[in-house]
């Protein structure tokens, strides 16, 4: 049973927030390739004025083998990381079946993961392996058998979801709104206000689930 968990760690505990902790921007991780037994990590650095101070830094660590700027957008800048050694978190990585979907840090000593597991155990013998080498995993959500979109219908009610597909397959979202609450209450047979809550409430869970990293910052 596919497994995704939402987590969290400090910076100072594993071997990519150490490496890439001189920025005060925020950093996304893009992909992770496998490269002579380790893990490459790619990833984008906002703009913030600091950049060569950044890069003199990343490249002062011991870890860190080379720091390449590959290519630039409007708002950010991509890089590759490649290590003389690594232990920990990536090692962890390397070593079990985990899939990172989304990693993420603003800049203020914490970053955000979404992994991917095949099964509970799996997770929890990563969730071990990081453990013994130091590295303290926050985990803050965790989803079983999830569908393969995150932010998915199955965080709903029962009654949350019918009521949000039948808003959407009938054009209350659309611009200009094709039916009213009163008449999707009607199908339903339930009053507007009784639809109402049921729709933002639906919202809310999905907003909620989608963006629970940005959330986990406030």
């Amino acid at each position: 049973m596919t497994v995704i968990a939402g987590i969290a760690i400090a910076a100072e505990d594993f071997d990519i927030g150490q490496a890439l902790s001189a920025t005060k921007t925020r950093i996304e991780l893009t992909q992770f390739i496998p490269v002579n037994g380790q893990l490459v990590p790619y990833f984008w650095k906002e703009h913030g004025g600091d950049s060569d101070e950044f890069e003199a830094a990343v490249r002062a660590n011991g870890r860190v083998a080379s720091l390449t700027n590959l290519d630039g957008r409007v708002d950010a800048r991509l890089y590759r990381i490649e290590w003389n050694d690594v232990n920990g978190f990536l090692t962890a990585l390397h070593d079990h079946d985990i899939m990172v979907e989304e990693g993420r840090t603003s800049g203020d000593g914490t970053w955000f993961f979404r992994l991917r597991a095949p099964t509970k155990e799996e997770l929890s013998s990563f969730q071990s392996t990081c453990f013994d080498a130091g590295v303290n995993l926050d985990i803050r959500r965790v989803y079983h058998n999830p569908s393969a979109s995150f932010g998915r219908a199955d965080q709903l009610s029962e009654k949350q979801h019918e009521a949000l597909l039948l808003a959407i397959r009938s054009g209350y979202f659309e611009i200009p709104r094709r039916r009213s609450q009163e008449e999707l209450a009607a199908d339903l047979g339930i009053s507007r206000q009784a639809f109402s809550r049921r729709l933002k409430r639906a919202q809310n869970n999905l907003f909620k689930d989608l963006y629970w990293s940005e959330l986990a910052d406030t």
